[in-house]
């Protein structure tokens, strides 16, 4: 298997994906449109889930 390193704007948008659901469950943000839609445990999955795509990937 051929890994690649992800773009900045993948790796980026992926970060801030999973910061936003370490910060809604620690309590320190809080937004609640997010917070009826999905749980935090998710958010922070869906930025791994990005960044392991963005690596398989070479053009993400």
């Amino acid at each position: 298997m051929n890994l690649s390193a992800p773009q900045l704007i993948t790796w980026v948008i992926a970060v801030i994906i999973g910061l936003i659901g370490i910060l809604i469950q620690v309590d320190v943000m809080s937004v609640p449109a997010l917070e009826d839609l999905i749980r935090p445990f998710w958010l922070v999955s869906t930025g791994f889930v990005v960044l392991a795509v963005s690596n398989l990937f070479r053009s993400l």
